[in-house]
């Protein structure tokens, strides 16, 4: 029996440690994490706002306005425009405002593989797309819709194109890569004009504008102009206005503690609570942190090798600094660094391993992937209806019941003196993702008033609504994980 089963556990061990092999298994798990149950997600916080923009953009056809309510869109328009499209294809589901997102995450782990490969292996390469999959910070902000994930994708493109500048289609990508990063997230899309200059200072590569090195380079820099063309037309539409709201932003506390207390929860976000979130790849990252930091500093080694460590370190602390310079703090303006800190995990690992994937790591994954898709495979057969069903069912009843381009009513306890009702940005970002229409803030008085005139169709958020509705007598219609949708009244 051992004999016969030798043999069949050498030819697993051999297509496992097969480079295709790998790449297929990757890939597949790649795109499990970034796309399960996709069509049964849920849309939180920021991500409401931009998908209620998005359905706004898709019904009106506006593309050129963009506008939060009444204020002006300073973030870049591209995930707003492609989330529209997926929309009008898909219809307002969070799978459609979260499909590219999604999309560009999996061109993040395609272009780690490359850049991994590029300077470390193509064991490195391997790993580190390993090790950004298996990222919280990464998936968590990449299985919704935020620009996070584009901004990385056209990073890591135009640091492609640099690396691979000897090519003619090296500079033109690489300004392709900031302009795509550019309209995703603005002013942090312009990370690789730093990165690109720094590697090359380091390697001994960077030339005088005029020399024939640099102007093959220079050729392709108006490109440049079509990230920026979109802020010139906003500014010749608003004026200053985009810019002072862009300021605005950026200087905005969010409610976040300021002087020393910034500088701790710097820590705290970036360094503490992403470390928990990053085990165990985040053992190997302090390790190869160090060995870049000693590399780059080692006259002995070769000018590349201390350069290609230098980018890692410099690429890192660039977005670190740039994230601590916002009085308010979030882990996912580490987006555009996750990849190369997986890169910087995953060349510890590789060494570790004797520079090799063993078989049974590939295998693990593969298993790990065919087990995940069964199982998510069983909970969406056997699932009920989800929470997105049942706000496209409760679309379909407002707008039976309402006429067309008239306000949701939604009822509120928040009130501003003199007891102005109003609601969150994020119930009107979900009232305009799913119904395509505007919140009405209502009080438990309105409510009541409105009920003498006749029949009224009203929203009440799940929590609150045992304790109203035997009060204001209403009738469920539909309730979800997060509104009720109610009738009371007579017609």
């Amino acid at each position: 029996m051992y004999s016969a089963s030798a043999p069949l556990a050498e030819k697993l061990s051999a297509v496992l440690e097969d480079q295709t092999v790998r790449w297929v298994i990757l890939l597949s798990s790649a795109f499990l994490v970034l796309f399960a149950n996709a069509h049964q997600s849920q849309l939180h916080g920021d991500s409401l706002l931009y998908a209620g923009e998005a359905r706004l953009i898709a019904d009106s056809g506006e593309y050129a306005t963009l506008r939060f309510g009444q204020e002006l869109n300073h973030h870049g328009p591209l995930l707003f425009w492609l989330s529209a499209v997926a929309i009008k294809i898909f219809g307002p589901t969070p799978f459609a405002a979260s499909f590219f997102s999604r999309l560009f995450g999996i061109g993040c782990v395609i272009l780690t593989v490359w850049l991994g490969s590029y300077l470390f292996g193509k064991n490195t390469g391997w790993l580190a797309a390993l090790a950004l999959v298996t990222c919280y910070t990464f998936v968590r902000n990449t299985t919704t819709l935020r620009m996070d994930s584009a901004l990385t994708f056209g990073v890591l493109l135009a640091m492609a194109g640099y690396f691979r500048g000897e090519k003619p289609w090296g500079p033109p990508l690489f300004y392709v890569g900031i302009a795509v990063a550019v309209l995703a997230k603005s002013l942090p899309g312009f990370l690789p004009l730093f990165l690109a200059p720094f590697h090359a200072l380091l390697a001994g590569n960077l030339s005088w504008p005029w020399k024939r090195p640099a102007r093959r380079w220079l050729y392709w820099s108006p490109l440049l102009l079509v990230p920026l063309a979109w802020w010139a037309y906003l500014a010749m539409q608003y004026g200053g206005e985009v810019f002072v709201i862009y300021l605005s932003d950026f200087l905005s506390r969010d409610g976040q503690p300021a002087g020393i207390r910034r500088a701790y929860r710097f820590f705290e976000v970036y360094i503490f609570d992403f470390g928990q979130k990053y085990l165990p790849w985040i053992f190997f990252t302090g390790i190869g942190l160090w060995t870049s930091f000693r590399v780059a500093l080692d006259s002995n080694a070769a000018r590349r090798e201390r350069a290609d460590a230098g980018l890692m370190l410099g690429w890192i602390i660039a977005v670190l600094i740039a994230s601590g310079l916002k009085p308010s703090q979030y882990q996912h303006y580490l987006m555009p660094a996750l990849p190369v800190i997986a890169i910087v995990s995953a060349a510890p690992v590789v060494q570790i391993l004797n520079n090799r994937i063993p078989a049974w790591l590939s295998g693990g994954v593969a298993i790990l992937t065919v087990t995940a898709a069964l199982v998510l495979n069983y909970l969406a057969v056997t699932n009920e209806t989800t929470n997105t069903q049942r706000y496209l069912a409760m679309a379909d009843v407002i707008n039976r019941r309402l006429e067309s381009q008239a306000p949701v009513a939604i009822l509120t306890l928040r009130t501003n003196p003199p007891e102005h009702a109003f609601l969150l940005w994020g119930e009107r970002g979900r009232c305009r993702f799913f119904f395509g229409r505007e919140a009405q803030a209502m009080t438990i008085r309105d409510a009541k008033e409105a009920l003498h005139h006749g029949r009224l169709t009203i929203i009440v958020p799940t929590g609150m609504y045992k304790n109203f509705a035997s009060e204001l007598h209403l009738a469920t219609l539909i309730e979800t994980n997060d509104w009720v949708l109610a009738e009371g009244g007579s017609i």
